[in-house]
């Protein structure tokens, strides 16, 4: 059951529940999230420790989340247990026996509460349950079963390029009639998915990322930083994450560009390949940000999100020279997560772009004429050797 799984719960209290698990060689560990559509009910966290080749079975402290994310205090959880058990007769037993089958693709998790309740609690949380999972009155109600898909960000795009941008020529026409920071674009040699290179990894577990790994860097890199960063300051936090991104480290994060050419040239850097395909990602990130917003976020015990966010330039010197901008997302498969969104919300936020690979030559001589080369997009010595490479190595067109 290694891998990010994803499925809903529905009834009259539908929910979203996602689950993590990672193999750490002396066993599985992960965590289970639960979050209804209902903005005013609590989520739910579960921490997940299997031992390798047992059955697969735990039993699961339940811990309260905020809507939003983020575990709550003992008195917001006292005060969301007092309104669950007002508003709806009851509320999630303290432990879950669970176990979990994996079925192909799918992963059916299967649970029945237990733990000590009051004398009053029982009743309560049988008809909270039956909520949860449409079960007549007569049925066991400490109980249910859920069936979750895999989230796999590897394999190519499902997403169908555009049919009006074909070319180069009509790519840059478009391209130039856009308003500027309207739409956010991101240049990838081949149609891949859309996944950020932690969940690219066999690692699933983002709490542990962001608890230890970001702590043990940040202690190695802090002395090379000329801004005085601080971790727990939220745009620091993102600004420390996409520093250790654009130097090859793992994160939940993506590259985005505001500039379709300096996607383009990310597209078709590298030398032809007959096998390459380039593709150029097109974000509506205005229309993304009026519906979902672009607030402060908490990216583990929190619902499936991708947020856009806009870190500091501070201690990069790429930032400014690319025009980045970044998506932070707690899903593995970003482009399958869009997808849903987009048929819930009757939009369209993602569009792709392919543009032919015997175009290089032209694209790139256009891109040098537009100030648009390595030595730009990457200053410093590496960027130097590699636009006098590039210039003077290159056979004749």
């Amino acid at each position: 059951m290694i891998g990010q799984w994803i499925g809903r719960v529905e009834g009259e209290m539908p929910a979203t529940l996602r689950i993590e698990t990672e193999d750490r060689g002396f066993g599985l560990i992960g965590r289970a999230y639960l979050f209804y559509d209902n903005p005013d009910l609590p989520g739910y966290l579960f921490d997940i420790h299997l031992q390798k080749d047992q059955p697969l079975r735990a039993r699961l402290t339940t811990i309260y989340l905020y809507p939003a994310g983020g575990i709550m205090s003992v008195q917001d959880r006292q005060e969301a247990e007092t309104y669950l058990a007002s508003n709806y007769g009851g509320t999630i037993p303290p432990h879950l026996d669970v176990e979990f089958s994996v079925v192909g693709a799918h992963l059916i998790v299967a649970w029945v509460g237990s733990g000590p309740v009051s004398a009053e609690r029982p009743r309560r949380t049988k008809r909270f349950l039956r909520l949860m999972q449409k079960q007549p009155a007569d049925e066991p109600s400490q109980r249910g079963n859920v069936t979750l898909s895999l989230s796999d960000p590897a394999g190519a795009s499902a997403l169908s390029p555009r049919s009006d941008l074909v070319s180069w020529d009509q790519f840059r026409h478009w391209a130039a009639g856009q308003n500027p920071r309207h739409y956010i674009f991101r240049g990838q040699r081949q149609p891949f998915k859309l996944a950020t290179t932690f969940h690219r990894t066999w690692r699933k577990n983002l709490n542990q990322w962001i608890t230890e790994d970001i702590a043990l860097l940040f202690g190695s890199v802090a002395e090379t930083l000329k801004y005085p960063l601080q971790l727990g300051n939220l745009q620091h936090n993102a600004a420390i994450w996409s520093i250790l991104q654009h130097h090859g480290y793992p994160t939940p994060m993506l590259d985005w560009s505001y500039s379709p050419f300096v996607a383009a040239y990310f597209a078709f850097q590298e030398e032809i390949d007959v096998d390459a395909s380039p593709r150029i990602y097109i974000f509506d990130r205005v229309a993304w940000i009026n519906k979902y917003g672009k607030a402060g976020f908490i990216l583990d015990a929190a619902p499936n999100q991708l947020v856009v966010i806009e870190t500091m330039p501070v201690s990069n010197p790429r930032h400014s020279p690319q025009q980045a901008i970044s998506t932070v997302t707690n899903i593995a498969d970003v482009e399958a997560f869009i997808r849903e969104r987009e048929q819930a919300d009757g939009a369209r936020y993602l569009t792709a772009c392919d543009l032919p690979i015997g175009s290089r030559p032209q694209i790139m001589r256009e891109l040098e004429l537009m100030g648009i080369t390595y030595g730009s997009l990457f200053p410093g010595l590496d960027g130097i050797c590699r636009d006098m490479r590039d210039r003077l190595f290159t056979p004749p067109a």
